[in-house]
């Protein structure tokens, strides 16, 4: 397996990084929009949303770019892994705890959350380097077929929830757990612990390519978003069904009455 890593992949993942961030910007101004939050709460969460994600991207960019240690080189997984993911993780649902941003996070409709999950499709990338030697069948196959699943499944199922389609919301609860499926295998195969259980043979280690610049950007960025994202979505969707049937309830206690 070469350890080189094609030209065209920075421009691509560093592409995809601008564009993920632009469109999460652009959706929590839009939610904050129509939250009913005032004016300078507004602009308070609108503002700092962009600088939490435009820090978190420089981050990873900076950490990708700096020089690797051998003790760290010799880690099984590198510690900012679990770092990005669970501190992001930890972000993301500590924040709900924050009326505004609560309140923002309600008003972004669940096609969204599902259909902006598109940006998975940066799958076909590991299998384009796969196909040139750059990233082990082991991790690229399954993280790379998966995410394209899941980038596809992410528009079909995000367009059934625009048009309120019957059973939307039952694929969406399935397309939310597929995905976060998908996260842990690649994360598992990536970091070489999956391998064994999956195709036998002694733990591999993990990807190199995926520690260096630029595809460091996808697990300590990408990753995470998609991770919160799932969980936001599933959110949703439990707290439309509790809704309901708090509904449901009322209507047959006032028959009743």
């Amino acid at each position: 397996m070469s350890s080189a890593t094609p030209w065209y992949t920075a421009p691509i993942v560093l592409g995809g990084g601008l564009l993920l961030f632009y469109l999460l910007s652009r959706i929590v101004a839009k939610a904050a929009g129509v939250a009913g939050l005032d004016a300078a709460t507004r602009q308070r969460v609108t503002r700092l949303t962009t600088i939490v994600l435009a820090a978190w991207l420089v981050l990873s960019l900076a950490l990708s770019l700096g020089p690797v240690s051998p003790e760290a080189a010799a880690r099984p997984v590198p510690i900012s892994f679990p770092l990005f993911i669970g501190g992001s993780l930890l972000l993301g649902l500590g924040a709900l705890r924050i009326p505004a941003w609560r309140r923002t996070v309600d008003a972004i409709p669940l096609s969204t959350l599902v259909g902006v999950q598109f940006f998975r499709l940066i799958g076909l990338l590991f299998l384009i380097l796969y196909s040139v030697g750059t990233l082990p069948g082991y991790f690229a196959l399954p993280a790379g077929w998966g995410d394209v699943a899941v980038g596809t499944a992410a528009l079909l199922v995000g367009y059934a929830l625009l048009r309120d389609a019957p059973g939307a919301r039952g694929l969406s609860i399935a397309f939310n757990v597929a995905g976060l499926s998908d996260l842990i295998v690649a994360v598992g195969t990536g970091t070489g612990y999956l391998v064994p259980l999956l195709f036998g043979g002694p733990l591999p280690g993990p990807t190199t390519p995926m520690t260096v610049f630029p595809l460091y950007l996808i697990p300590t960025f990408a990753v995470p978003i998609a991770v919160i994202l799932h969980v936001y979505a599933l959110r949703a969707v439990l707290q439309e069904s509790g809704s309901k049937e708090k509904g449901e309830a009322r209507s047959v206690e006032r028959l009743a009455a």
